[in-house]
């Protein structure tokens, strides 16, 4: 480790990597270079806004059995939010890139490809194209046009200090992730490794929830207060969590990523709405506390079927994000997988040693949101839908323009939704959505229909000798019923 005086104010600066070159001030944001023989000031870079993330400078964790420290930060901005990349030092000398997104962590090297490739343009690549390094396919998931706008710590190189554009498409492959960095030409940058759960950090080195619950959503000393900027309403207990928020006041959408909390859109025309769960409302889930924190009401437009459900945002600054969702088919707890499935056929895919069958595809387009989220989402916003089940699992494929992503959910009873929010009266709550498809109950009520008009048809039977053949008929109804219900049935 190496440490250094600011040319420019003095305050002391490490470098803690040997491959770092510069690092910034965290007295006064210059961007400090290092040669061979001096420290030279070269400007000064905008400041990261800080977030929801618990990892920070200095945190340290574990990956593939070898110890690493957080020594630097950039943060890359797109139209609909921004992620963290930190740089990191690991004790055998080497280094890498902690991507931290929405509660999504991966850890990634520079890598050269075994054999020569010929890689595609930035601009043909879609939300799952498959892309082959050395024998593995992996599936296009995230393409970004993006800006760096804030570094903090140390780097491996020396930035613009106005900032930068950043051309990367990211690939998934079960538990493998790779990205494609175009930020310096047509022909990218290759960084390779896998997912990575924040158990893998030091817990005592990240940030706790009170800082992450002060400091969120604004930039060091600059924003005091978090009003709507539309109506004045008080909207600070979301704008801690999120880079947008949504008034429940006025519906004015407000963008929190800026110096300041800045007006962006205001929906005009807001249907009035009544949802099962509100804003603010905490949960205890798995010995776990969340705060909701956001909703959306999203429906499939199809003319022959069309359905409606509602879709809550909890957040805890320990677990990250948990989504709620209620739809008539009843509730279901869902969260994004790290881990991606692998396909059988097209009509099929295996997923944690489960088979997972193709159940549907619809559009899942969003009518009203309220509240806070982790992107910039909109009423409008419209997203492909392929839902997959097996047993009462559901995994669900959802692509949108740009990005390309897997989720896990389990049936939930509402009397552990009753136990969660501490609110008794959701133990009876019967859900409001109309989404038409897989409805359980149908089992049931055609076999009632159907027994009902078997012993109406056979009345004059039922005191003879066919009575057992009418007993049969009935037994043939009924089990199929319930082993429908069975497999259907709910469970946390």
């Amino acid at each position: 480790m190496q440490q250094v005086l600011c040319p420019q104010c003095g305050a002391p600066v490490k470098f803690t990597s040997t491959a770092s070159v510069m690092a910034v001030c965290g007295a006064c944001r210059s961007t400090l270079l290092k040669d061979a023989e001096s420290v030279k000031h070269v400007g000064e870079m905008a400041d990261v806004l800080e977030d929801y993330s618990p990892i920070c400078l200095g945190a340290s964790g574990i990956y593939d059995k070898r110890r690493f420290t957080v020594v630097g930060r950039i943060q890359l901005r797109y139209d609909d939010g921004f992620w963290n990349e930190w740089y990191i030092w690991f004790d055998d000398g080497s280094d890498g890139w902690l991507s931290d997104a929405s509660g999504q962590y991966a850890v990634t090297h520079r890598r050269r490809a075994q054999s020569p490739l010929e890689f595609p343009t930035f601009f043909q690549i879609a939300p799952g194209a498959v892309f082959d390094l050395d024998g593995q396919h992996f599936i296009a998931s995230d393409i970004r046009s993006c800006r760096a706008t804030g570094v903090q710590g140390e780097l491996p190189f020396v930035p613009d200090t106005d900032g930068w554009e950043a051309r990367v498409a990211d690939y998934r492959s079960l538990d493998a992730f790779l990205t494609l960095d175009y930020s310096d030409g047509d022909t990218p940058e290759v960084y390779v490794g896998h997912a990575f759960k924040i158990e893998g950090m030091d817990a005592a080195s990240l940030r706790g929830d009170a800082l992450i619950e002060e400091t969120a959503g604004r930039f060091r000393g600059q924003i005091t207060a978090l009003d709507c900027p539309n109506c004045g309403a008080p909207i600070s207990f979301v704008a801690a969590m999120a880079t947008q928020v949504v008034c429940p006041t006025c519906q004015a959408m407000v963008d929190c990523t800026e110096d300041t909390a800045r007006v962006i859109e205001r929906q005009r025309k807001v249907k009035a709405t009544q949802t099962t769960l509100a804003l603010g409302a905490e949960a205890t889930i798995d010995g776990t506390p969340y705060t909701l924190i956001g909703l959306l009401k999203c429906a499939d437009p199809d003319p022959d079927e069309p359905s409606d459900w509602v879709e809550y945002l909890l957040f805890s600054p320990k677990k990250g994000f948990l989504w709620l969702v209620e739809s008539d088919e009843g509730w279901e707890r869902v969260h994004v997988c790290d881990t991606w499935p692998s396909r059988n056929n097209s009509n099929s895919f295996n997923w944690r040693s489960k088979t997972y069958r193709k159940l549907y595809d619809y559009t899942s387009k969003v009518t009203l949101a309220l509240g806070a989220f982790n992107w910039r989402v909109k009423v409008g916003d419209t997203t492909q839908i392929s839902d997959y089940q097996s047993g009462n699992r559901k995994l669900t494929r959802e692509e949108g323009l740009n990005d390309l992503g897997w989720s896990a959910s389990v049936p939930v009873q509402p009397s552990s939704l009753a136990q969660w929010f501490g609110q008794p009266e959701l133990a009876s709550v019967t859900a409001s959505a109309t989404r038409s498809s897989g409805d359980k109950d149908t089992y049931r009520s055609w076999a009632m229909r159907a027994s009902i008009a078997m012993l109406f048809l056979n009345l004059s039977d039922i005191f003879s000798i066919r009575i057992l053949m009418l007993i049969v008929g009935l037994i043939l109804l009924w089990v199929p019923a319930s082993m429908a219900d069975k497999f259907n049935g709910e469970g946390d």
